[in-house]
Protein backbone atom coordinates (compact mmCIF):
# COMPACT_ATOMS: atom_id res chain seq x y z
CA UNK A 1 0.00 0.00 0.00
CA UNK A 2 1.29 3.36 -0.99
CA UNK A 3 1.43 5.72 2.15
CA UNK A 4 1.16 9.74 0.50
CA UNK A 5 0.02 13.07 1.84
CA UNK A 6 -3.32 12.84 0.68
CA UNK A 7 -3.85 9.03 2.48
CA UNK A 8 -6.13 8.94 4.72
CA UNK A 9 -5.11 7.24 8.58
CA UNK A 10 -7.94 5.10 10.12
CA UNK A 11 -9.23 7.69 12.67
CA UNK A 12 -9.12 4.96 16.10
CA UNK A 13 -5.30 4.49 14.71
CA UNK A 14 -4.44 7.91 14.57
CA UNK A 15 -6.44 8.95 17.83
CA UNK A 16 -4.74 6.02 19.37
CA UNK A 17 -0.79 7.19 18.14
CA UNK A 18 -1.54 11.13 18.48
CA UNK A 19 -2.33 10.74 22.29
CA UNK A 20 0.43 8.82 23.13
CA UNK A 21 2.97 11.40 21.48
CA UNK A 22 1.22 14.32 22.54
CA UNK A 23 0.39 13.39 26.23
CA UNK A 24 4.52 12.50 26.65
CA UNK A 25 5.33 16.26 24.76
CA UNK A 26 2.44 18.59 26.79
CA UNK A 27 3.19 17.17 30.34
CA UNK A 28 6.77 18.04 29.87
CA UNK A 29 5.74 21.50 28.59
CA UNK A 30 3.24 22.04 31.13
CA UNK A 31 6.28 20.73 34.20
CA UNK A 32 8.71 22.99 31.93
CA UNK A 33 6.17 25.84 32.03
CA UNK A 34 5.67 25.65 35.69
CA UNK A 35 8.90 25.58 36.34
CA UNK A 36 9.87 29.10 34.10
CA UNK A 37 6.74 30.75 34.73
CA UNK A 38 7.36 29.98 38.85
CA UNK A 39 10.52 31.78 38.20
CA UNK A 40 9.53 34.83 36.10
CA UNK A 41 6.70 35.37 39.25
CA UNK A 42 9.42 35.28 42.02
CA UNK A 43 12.17 37.18 39.78
CA UNK A 44 9.13 39.96 39.49
CA UNK A 45 8.05 40.10 43.53
CA UNK A 46 11.55 39.93 44.76
CA UNK A 47 13.52 42.32 42.83
CA UNK A 48 12.09 45.56 43.22
CA UNK A 49 14.02 47.68 41.12
CA UNK A 50 11.55 46.15 38.30
CA UNK A 51 8.65 47.55 39.34
CA UNK A 52 5.35 45.84 38.93
CA UNK A 53 3.49 48.82 38.96
CA UNK A 54 3.80 49.69 35.54
CA UNK A 55 1.58 49.43 33.27
CA UNK A 56 3.88 47.26 30.87
CA UNK A 57 4.91 44.95 33.84
CA UNK A 58 1.65 44.18 35.05
CA UNK A 59 1.06 42.69 31.94
CA UNK A 60 3.60 40.79 31.48
CA UNK A 61 3.49 39.75 35.36
CA UNK A 62 -0.34 38.91 34.13
CA UNK A 63 0.54 36.62 31.53
CA UNK A 64 2.90 34.58 33.57
CA UNK A 65 0.82 33.60 36.48
CA UNK A 66 -1.99 33.05 33.44
CA UNK A 67 0.18 30.54 31.60
CA UNK A 68 1.37 28.93 35.27
CA UNK A 69 -2.33 28.61 35.85
CA UNK A 70 -3.35 27.05 32.75
CA UNK A 71 -0.06 24.57 32.77
CA UNK A 72 -1.20 23.61 36.39
CA UNK A 73 -5.00 22.84 35.24
CA UNK A 74 -3.63 20.27 32.05
CA UNK A 75 -1.67 18.24 34.67
CA UNK A 76 -4.62 18.13 36.97
CA UNK A 77 -6.98 17.11 34.46
CA UNK A 78 -4.83 14.81 32.46
CA UNK A 79 -3.64 13.00 35.43
CA UNK A 80 -6.64 12.82 37.50
CA UNK A 81 -9.92 12.76 34.83
CA UNK A 82 -10.26 9.33 32.91
CA UNK A 83 -11.04 11.00 29.51
CA UNK A 84 -12.51 8.78 26.97
CA UNK A 85 -9.67 8.21 23.97
CA UNK A 86 -11.64 10.83 21.60
CA UNK A 87 -12.18 12.94 24.75
CA UNK A 88 -8.19 13.02 25.63
CA UNK A 89 -7.31 13.85 22.27
CA UNK A 90 -9.95 17.19 21.88
CA UNK A 91 -8.65 18.06 25.05
CA UNK A 92 -4.83 17.75 23.99
CA UNK A 93 -6.17 19.80 20.82
CA UNK A 94 -7.36 22.85 23.37
CA UNK A 95 -4.38 22.86 25.47
CA UNK A 96 -2.19 23.32 22.38
CA UNK A 97 -3.71 25.92 21.19
CA UNK A 98 -4.19 27.66 24.31
CA UNK A 99 -0.44 27.25 24.07
CA UNK A 100 -0.07 28.34 20.60
CA UNK A 101 -2.50 31.60 21.36
CA UNK A 102 -0.53 32.40 24.99
CA UNK A 103 2.71 32.83 23.24
CA UNK A 104 1.38 34.62 20.20
CA UNK A 105 -0.31 37.03 22.62
CA UNK A 106 3.26 37.21 24.96
CA UNK A 107 5.18 37.97 21.73
CA UNK A 108 3.65 40.65 20.45
CA UNK A 109 2.97 42.22 24.00
CA UNK A 110 7.11 42.45 24.21
CA UNK A 111 7.72 43.41 20.82
CA UNK A 112 5.11 46.08 21.33
CA UNK A 113 7.08 47.01 24.85
CA UNK A 114 10.40 46.56 23.71
CA UNK A 115 10.47 47.00 20.17
CA UNK A 116 12.69 44.14 20.02
CA UNK A 117 12.32 41.71 17.20
CA UNK A 118 15.70 40.16 17.16
CA UNK A 119 14.71 37.02 20.28
CA UNK A 120 10.82 37.12 19.78
CA UNK A 121 10.45 33.09 20.98
CA UNK A 122 6.93 33.01 18.92
CA UNK A 123 9.23 30.69 16.44
CA UNK A 124 10.30 28.51 18.76
CA UNK A 125 6.62 27.85 20.10
CA UNK A 126 5.53 27.20 15.93
CA UNK A 127 8.68 24.95 15.61
CA UNK A 128 7.76 23.09 18.93
CA UNK A 129 4.31 22.91 17.71
CA UNK A 130 4.82 21.79 14.12
CA UNK A 131 7.73 19.16 15.00
CA UNK A 132 6.66 17.51 18.75
CA UNK A 133 3.09 17.70 18.72
CA UNK A 134 0.74 15.69 15.92
CA UNK A 135 -3.01 16.79 15.03
CA UNK A 136 -5.16 16.36 12.20
CA UNK A 137 -3.62 18.46 9.16
CA UNK A 138 -6.49 20.69 8.86
CA UNK A 139 -6.74 21.30 12.18
CA UNK A 140 -2.47 22.03 12.58
CA UNK A 141 -2.21 23.91 9.23
CA UNK A 142 -5.10 26.57 10.45
CA UNK A 143 -3.61 26.73 13.47
CA UNK A 144 -0.16 27.86 12.05
CA UNK A 145 -1.53 29.84 9.40
CA UNK A 146 -3.55 31.94 12.02
CA UNK A 147 -0.75 32.53 14.48
CA UNK A 148 2.01 33.43 11.61
CA UNK A 149 -0.78 35.43 9.67
CA UNK A 150 -1.58 37.45 13.17
CA UNK A 151 2.18 37.77 14.31
CA UNK A 152 3.46 38.95 10.88
CA UNK A 153 0.39 41.68 10.65
CA UNK A 154 1.50 42.50 13.87
CA UNK A 155 4.97 43.18 12.43
CA UNK A 156 4.23 45.14 9.62
CA UNK A 157 2.57 47.42 12.11
CA UNK A 158 5.89 47.75 13.37
CA UNK A 159 7.52 48.47 10.75
CA UNK A 160 9.20 45.13 10.78
CA UNK A 161 9.60 44.03 6.87
CA UNK A 162 12.97 42.01 7.13
CA UNK A 163 12.11 39.52 9.57
CA UNK A 164 8.58 38.86 8.25
CA UNK A 165 10.07 37.47 5.80
CA UNK A 166 12.54 35.16 7.45
CA UNK A 167 9.37 34.63 9.95
CA UNK A 168 7.05 33.57 6.86
CA UNK A 169 9.79 31.18 5.29
CA UNK A 170 10.19 29.34 8.82
CA UNK A 171 6.53 29.09 8.97
CA UNK A 172 6.64 27.43 5.47
CA UNK A 173 9.50 24.68 6.56
CA UNK A 174 7.50 24.06 9.83
CA UNK A 175 5.10 23.11 8.03
CA UNK A 176 6.73 21.13 5.34
CA UNK A 177 8.41 19.49 8.14
CA UNK A 178 4.97 18.53 9.91
CA UNK A 179 3.69 16.62 6.70
CA UNK A 180 6.73 14.85 6.53
CA UNK A 181 5.75 13.71 9.89
CA UNK A 182 2.32 12.90 9.27
CA UNK A 183 3.74 10.99 6.40
CA UNK A 184 5.66 8.89 8.36
CA UNK A 185 3.35 8.11 10.92
CA UNK A 186 0.77 6.98 8.55
CA UNK A 187 3.65 4.46 6.96
CA UNK A 188 4.26 3.71 10.90
CA UNK A 189 0.59 3.17 11.46
CA UNK A 190 0.52 1.03 8.72
CA UNK A 191 3.47 -1.19 8.96
CA UNK A 192 2.53 -2.07 12.99
CA UNK A 193 -1.13 -2.79 11.67
CA UNK A 194 0.75 -5.19 9.09
CA UNK A 195 2.82 -6.62 11.91
CA UNK A 196 0.09 -7.23 14.05
CA UNK A 197 -2.11 -8.60 11.21
CA UNK A 198 0.98 -11.09 10.60
CA UNK A 199 1.06 -12.10 14.18
CA UNK A 200 -2.10 -12.97 14.18
CA UNK A 201 -2.28 -15.04 10.82
CA UNK A 202 0.65 -16.93 12.87
CA UNK A 203 -1.20 -17.08 15.77
CA UNK A 204 -4.56 -18.78 14.25
CA UNK A 205 -2.22 -21.15 11.72
CA UNK A 206 -0.61 -22.26 15.60
CA UNK A 207 -4.00 -22.44 16.67
CA UNK A 208 -5.06 -24.60 14.08
CA UNK A 209 -2.20 -27.36 14.22
CA UNK A 210 -2.30 -27.62 18.07
CA UNK A 211 -4.65 -30.53 17.37
CA UNK A 212 -2.31 -33.06 17.73
CA UNK A 213 -1.98 -36.54 16.65
CA UNK A 214 -3.46 -38.89 19.55
CA UNK A 215 -6.41 -36.01 19.92
CA UNK A 216 -7.13 -36.66 15.70
CA UNK A 217 -7.00 -40.09 16.51
CA UNK A 218 -9.53 -39.84 18.86
CA UNK A 219 -12.03 -37.86 17.43
CA UNK A 220 -12.02 -40.26 14.86
CA UNK A 221 -12.12 -43.49 16.96
CA UNK A 222 -15.46 -41.76 18.93
CA UNK A 223 -17.12 -40.93 15.35
CA UNK A 224 -16.51 -44.55 13.82
CA UNK A 225 -14.66 -42.89 10.93
CA UNK A 226 -12.14 -44.46 8.48
CA UNK A 227 -9.53 -42.18 7.12
CA UNK A 228 -8.03 -43.01 3.61
CA UNK A 229 -5.37 -41.28 1.11
CA UNK A 230 -5.33 -42.57 -1.80
CA UNK A 231 -2.83 -42.43 -4.86
CA UNK A 232 -3.74 -41.06 -7.99
CA UNK A 233 -0.93 -41.80 -9.82
CA UNK A 234 -0.04 -45.27 -8.57
CA UNK A 235 -3.77 -45.95 -7.63
CA UNK A 236 -3.00 -47.01 -4.74
CA UNK A 237 -5.47 -46.61 -1.02
CA UNK A 238 -4.31 -47.05 2.56
CA UNK A 239 -7.04 -46.66 5.48
CA UNK A 240 -6.67 -46.14 8.60
CA UNK A 241 -6.75 -49.44 11.25
CA UNK A 242 -10.77 -48.75 11.65
CA UNK A 243 -11.26 -49.67 8.08
CA UNK A 244 -9.97 -53.47 9.17
CA UNK A 245 -12.14 -53.60 12.33
CA UNK A 246 -15.23 -52.28 10.06
CA UNK A 247 -14.74 -54.05 6.43
CA UNK A 248 -12.54 -56.93 7.76
CA UNK A 249 -10.39 -55.69 4.35
CA UNK A 250 -6.47 -54.85 4.05
CA UNK A 251 -5.58 -51.23 4.88
CA UNK A 252 -3.18 -51.07 2.06
CA UNK A 253 -4.89 -51.94 -1.25
CA UNK A 254 -2.75 -51.23 -4.48
CA UNK A 255 -5.23 -51.20 -8.09
CA UNK A 256 -8.36 -49.41 -6.36
CA UNK A 257 -10.43 -49.31 -9.51
CA UNK A 258 -9.90 -52.76 -10.40
CA UNK A 259 -10.58 -53.97 -6.59
CA UNK A 260 -14.09 -51.63 -6.57
CA UNK A 261 -15.34 -53.57 -9.99
CA UNK A 262 -14.70 -56.62 -8.04
CA UNK A 263 -16.84 -56.31 -4.95
CA UNK A 264 -19.91 -57.99 -5.60
CA UNK A 265 -21.46 -57.06 -2.03
CA UNK A 266 -21.39 -53.40 -3.28
CA UNK A 267 -24.60 -52.51 -5.10
CA UNK A 268 -23.61 -50.62 -9.00
CA UNK A 269 -25.13 -47.46 -7.23
CA UNK A 270 -22.46 -47.23 -4.76
CA UNK A 271 -20.00 -48.15 -6.86
CA UNK A 272 -20.91 -45.40 -9.51
CA UNK A 273 -20.63 -43.15 -6.35
CA UNK A 274 -17.23 -44.09 -5.66
CA UNK A 275 -15.79 -43.79 -9.61
CA UNK A 276 -17.21 -40.60 -9.70
CA UNK A 277 -15.87 -39.28 -6.89
CA UNK A 278 -12.42 -40.71 -7.76
CA UNK A 279 -12.66 -39.01 -11.27
CA UNK A 280 -13.41 -35.83 -9.72
CA UNK A 281 -10.27 -36.01 -7.77
CA UNK A 282 -8.16 -36.50 -10.55
CA UNK A 283 -9.62 -33.44 -12.14
CA UNK A 284 -8.79 -31.40 -9.03
CA UNK A 285 -12.02 -30.83 -7.60
CA UNK A 286 -11.44 -29.35 -3.91
CA UNK A 287 -14.03 -30.84 -2.11
CA UNK A 288 -16.49 -33.70 -2.18
CA UNK A 289 -19.03 -35.20 -0.03
CA UNK A 290 -21.16 -38.16 -0.83
CA UNK A 291 -23.90 -40.49 1.10
CA UNK A 292 -23.56 -44.42 -0.13
CA UNK A 293 -24.72 -47.70 1.55
CA UNK A 294 -21.60 -50.34 2.19
CA UNK A 295 -21.62 -53.49 3.62
CA UNK A 296 -19.56 -54.32 6.81
CA UNK A 297 -17.91 -57.29 7.85
CA UNK A 298 -21.24 -58.32 9.45
CA UNK A 299 -22.93 -58.84 6.30
CA UNK A 300 -25.48 -55.39 7.29
CA UNK A 301 -25.63 -52.84 4.54
CA UNK A 302 -24.69 -49.62 6.45
CA UNK A 303 -24.94 -45.30 5.69
CA UNK A 304 -21.52 -44.33 5.19
CA UNK A 305 -21.14 -40.27 4.64
CA UNK A 306 -17.80 -40.01 2.38
CA UNK A 307 -15.61 -36.19 2.38
CA UNK A 308 -13.14 -36.07 0.57
CA UNK A 309 -10.41 -33.45 -0.88
CA UNK A 310 -7.98 -33.15 -3.10
CA UNK A 311 -4.34 -32.40 -2.62
CA UNK A 312 -2.30 -30.81 -5.48
CA UNK A 313 1.78 -30.79 -5.76
CA UNK A 314 3.60 -27.30 -6.59
CA UNK A 315 2.02 -27.52 -10.51
CA UNK A 316 -1.45 -27.34 -8.99
CA UNK A 317 -1.39 -30.97 -10.22
CA UNK A 318 -3.58 -33.51 -8.17
CA UNK A 319 -1.69 -36.19 -6.47
CA UNK A 320 -3.75 -37.25 -3.30
CA UNK A 321 -7.17 -38.09 -2.43
CA UNK A 322 -7.59 -37.71 1.44
CA UNK A 323 -10.75 -37.84 3.11
CA UNK A 324 -12.95 -39.47 6.17
CA UNK A 325 -15.41 -41.83 5.68
CA UNK A 326 -17.93 -42.19 8.96
CA UNK A 327 -20.99 -44.76 9.44
CA UNK A 328 -24.08 -42.57 9.71
CA UNK A 329 -26.75 -44.97 9.52
CA UNK A 330 -28.21 -44.11 12.44
CA UNK A 331 -27.98 -40.25 11.66
CA UNK A 332 -30.63 -41.63 8.64
CA UNK A 333 -32.50 -43.63 10.75
CA UNK A 334 -33.24 -40.71 12.78
CA UNK A 335 -34.20 -38.46 9.95
CA UNK A 336 -36.46 -41.41 8.96
CA UNK A 337 -38.12 -41.76 12.11
CA UNK A 338 -38.26 -38.12 12.48
CA UNK A 339 -40.10 -37.74 8.43
CA UNK A 340 -42.14 -40.45 9.43
CA UNK A 341 -43.46 -38.98 12.69
CA UNK A 342 -44.09 -35.29 10.80
CA UNK A 343 -46.21 -37.37 8.06
CA UNK A 344 -48.31 -39.23 10.51
CA UNK A 345 -51.05 -38.93 12.43
CA UNK A 346 -49.98 -40.53 16.11
CA UNK A 347 -53.73 -41.47 16.73
CA UNK A 348 -54.31 -43.78 14.12
CA UNK A 349 -51.24 -44.30 12.38
CA UNK A 350 -52.62 -42.88 9.09
CA UNK A 351 -51.18 -39.55 7.20
CA UNK A 352 -51.98 -36.76 8.88
CA UNK A 353 -53.73 -34.10 7.06
CA UNK A 354 -50.94 -31.40 5.41
CA UNK A 355 -49.01 -35.14 4.39
CA UNK A 356 -51.91 -36.53 2.55
CA UNK A 357 -52.77 -33.11 0.90
CA UNK A 358 -48.91 -32.84 -0.21
CA UNK A 359 -49.02 -36.78 -1.41
CA UNK A 360 -52.32 -35.31 -3.62
CA UNK A 361 -50.70 -32.47 -5.03
CA UNK A 362 -47.54 -34.28 -6.29
CA UNK A 363 -49.61 -36.88 -7.87
CA UNK A 364 -51.52 -34.53 -9.79
CA UNK A 365 -48.55 -33.25 -11.47
CA UNK A 366 -47.37 -36.39 -12.25
CA UNK A 367 -50.67 -37.70 -14.23
CA UNK A 368 -50.32 -39.43 -17.39
CA UNK A 369 -52.65 -39.85 -19.49
CA UNK A 370 -55.42 -41.95 -18.96
CA UNK A 371 -55.39 -41.89 -15.47
CA UNK A 372 -57.31 -40.40 -12.93
CA UNK A 373 -56.41 -39.02 -9.51
CA UNK A 374 -59.77 -40.24 -7.11
CA UNK A 375 -60.46 -39.04 -3.65
CA UNK A 376 -62.72 -40.90 -0.82
CA UNK A 377 -63.66 -38.58 2.46
CA UNK A 378 -65.15 -41.24 5.01
CA UNK A 379 -67.13 -39.28 8.00
CA UNK A 380 -68.79 -41.14 10.77
CA UNK A 381 -72.55 -40.91 10.77
CA UNK A 382 -73.26 -39.38 14.17
CA UNK A 383 -70.44 -40.31 16.07
CA UNK A 384 -71.06 -37.62 18.85
CA UNK A 385 -73.82 -39.95 19.65
CA UNK A 386 -70.85 -43.04 20.22
CA UNK A 387 -68.95 -40.70 22.89
CA UNK A 388 -72.41 -39.90 24.92
CA UNK A 389 -74.19 -42.87 25.11
CA UNK A 390 -71.23 -45.43 25.27
CA UNK A 391 -67.88 -42.98 26.61
CA UNK A 392 -64.92 -41.56 24.71
CA UNK A 393 -62.96 -44.80 24.96
CA UNK A 394 -65.62 -46.82 22.81
CA UNK A 395 -65.52 -43.81 20.61
CA UNK A 396 -61.44 -43.79 20.35
CA UNK A 397 -61.44 -47.20 19.94
CA UNK A 398 -64.07 -46.84 16.67
CA UNK A 399 -62.03 -44.69 14.92
CA UNK A 400 -58.63 -46.72 15.42
CA UNK A 401 -61.04 -49.81 13.96
CA UNK A 402 -61.52 -47.48 10.79
CA UNK A 403 -58.86 -46.52 9.94
CA UNK A 404 -57.39 -50.32 10.68
CA UNK A 405 -60.54 -51.00 8.31
CA UNK A 406 -59.49 -48.80 5.90
CA UNK A 407 -55.74 -49.60 5.55
CA UNK A 408 -56.34 -53.27 5.58
CA UNK A 409 -58.88 -53.55 2.80
CA UNK A 410 -57.34 -50.56 0.62
CA UNK A 411 -56.16 -51.40 -3.22
CA UNK A 412 -52.12 -51.34 -3.94
CA UNK A 413 -51.12 -47.78 -4.46
CA UNK A 414 -53.51 -46.24 -2.27
CA UNK A 415 -52.98 -43.86 0.36
CA UNK A 416 -55.31 -43.72 3.03
CA UNK A 417 -55.13 -40.54 5.92
CA UNK A 418 -57.13 -38.87 8.56
CA UNK A 419 -57.84 -35.14 7.86
CA UNK A 420 -59.58 -34.17 11.67
CA UNK A 421 -61.63 -35.71 14.12
CA UNK A 422 -64.19 -38.52 12.88
CA UNK A 423 -63.44 -37.52 8.98
CA UNK A 424 -60.66 -39.76 6.70
CA UNK A 425 -59.55 -39.70 3.37
CA UNK A 426 -58.24 -42.24 1.08
CA UNK A 427 -56.12 -41.31 -2.23
CA UNK A 428 -55.72 -44.05 -5.70
CA UNK A 429 -54.09 -42.97 -8.93
CA UNK A 430 -55.32 -45.56 -11.58
CA UNK A 431 -56.89 -45.76 -15.53
CA UNK A 432 -59.81 -47.89 -13.92
CA UNK A 433 -61.24 -46.54 -10.54
CA UNK A 434 -63.86 -49.50 -10.61
CA UNK A 435 -61.22 -50.96 -8.03
CA UNK A 436 -61.97 -47.91 -5.66
CA UNK A 437 -65.31 -47.47 -6.15
CA UNK A 438 -65.89 -51.26 -4.95
CA UNK A 439 -62.80 -50.50 -1.92
CA UNK A 440 -65.35 -47.95 -1.02
CA UNK A 441 -68.66 -49.47 -1.18
CA UNK A 442 -66.82 -52.49 0.92
CA UNK A 443 -65.96 -49.54 3.89
CA UNK A 444 -69.43 -49.04 4.11
CA UNK A 445 -70.28 -52.70 5.00
CA UNK A 446 -66.96 -53.49 7.11
CA UNK A 447 -67.05 -50.61 9.47
CA UNK A 448 -71.17 -51.37 10.23
CA UNK A 449 -70.00 -54.72 11.43
CA UNK A 450 -67.43 -52.96 14.31
CA UNK A 451 -67.96 -54.44 18.17
CA UNK A 452 -66.72 -53.80 21.44
CA UNK A 453 -65.82 -56.04 23.31
CA UNK A 454 -68.11 -58.64 21.52
CA UNK A 455 -70.89 -56.05 21.32
CA UNK A 456 -72.53 -54.81 18.52
CA UNK A 457 -71.95 -50.43 18.30
CA UNK A 458 -74.18 -48.35 15.96
CA UNK A 459 -71.36 -47.38 13.82
CA UNK A 460 -72.42 -46.10 10.32
CA UNK A 461 -70.55 -44.28 7.72
CA UNK A 462 -70.93 -41.73 4.88
CA UNK A 463 -68.48 -41.85 1.88
CA UNK A 464 -68.05 -38.80 -1.20
CA UNK A 465 -65.86 -39.95 -4.16
CA UNK A 466 -64.73 -37.78 -6.83
CA UNK A 467 -62.06 -37.72 -9.09
CA UNK A 468 -59.75 -35.78 -11.81
CA UNK A 469 -58.11 -36.44 -14.93
CA UNK A 470 -56.53 -33.20 -15.67
CA UNK A 471 -52.60 -32.83 -14.60
CA UNK A 472 -53.56 -28.79 -14.77
CA UNK A 473 -56.26 -29.58 -12.06
CA UNK A 474 -55.53 -28.62 -8.43
CA UNK A 475 -55.96 -30.82 -5.15
CA UNK A 476 -58.17 -28.52 -3.81
CA UNK A 477 -60.63 -29.11 -6.66
CA UNK A 478 -60.30 -32.49 -6.31
CA UNK A 479 -60.89 -32.53 -2.11
CA UNK A 480 -64.33 -29.69 -2.80
CA UNK A 481 -65.63 -32.51 -5.41
CA UNK A 482 -65.52 -34.87 -2.98
CA UNK A 483 -66.60 -33.00 -0.24
CA UNK A 484 -69.84 -32.33 -2.25
CA UNK A 485 -70.44 -35.67 -2.86
CA UNK A 486 -69.71 -36.17 1.18
CA UNK A 487 -72.81 -34.05 1.45
CA UNK A 488 -74.87 -35.48 -1.12
CA UNK A 489 -74.62 -39.02 1.02
CA UNK A 490 -75.45 -37.42 4.13
CA UNK A 491 -78.80 -35.99 2.74
CA UNK A 492 -79.54 -39.38 0.96
CA UNK A 493 -79.88 -40.85 4.76
CA UNK A 494 -76.90 -41.40 5.76
CA UNK A 495 -74.72 -44.64 5.59
CA UNK A 496 -74.09 -44.61 1.82
CA UNK A 497 -71.66 -44.04 -1.00
CA UNK A 498 -72.12 -41.27 -3.62
CA UNK A 499 -69.89 -41.00 -6.45
CA UNK A 500 -68.97 -37.74 -8.20
CA UNK A 501 -66.93 -40.22 -11.01
CA UNK A 502 -68.18 -39.86 -14.16
CA UNK A 503 -70.79 -37.07 -13.54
Amino acid sequence: MKITLGTKILHDDFMEKSNAINQTVLRVGAVSGIIIELFNILRMLIYPTNSITAFGNEIYLGLCILYFICCLMFLVVDFYCNLSMEKRYRFYVVSAGIFLCWHLLFNMHELYRTGIVRHFTIVTTIFFFSGFLMFKPTYTIICMGLCSASFITFLKLTSCSGEIVSFFAMVCLCILMYLIRYKRLGIEIYQTKQIIDIQQELSDAQRDFRLTIEQYELIREQESSVTFEWNIRNDWIRFSKEWKTIFDQPEDIPNFHEYINGLKTVSEDSKKILFKCMKNIMKGMPYQKYELILPVKSGENRWFEARVIAQTDEQKQPVFGIGMLSDITDRKEKIHQLENEIKMDLFTGLFNKSAIERYGERKIKELRKGQELAALILDMDDFKDINDCYGHPVGDYVLKKVAEIMRQNAPVGARIGRIGGDEFIALYVSDDLTVFENYAKKLIKKVSEIYWEGKEVPVNCSIGLAAVSHLYERYDELYKKADEALYHAKNKRKNQLYSNINK
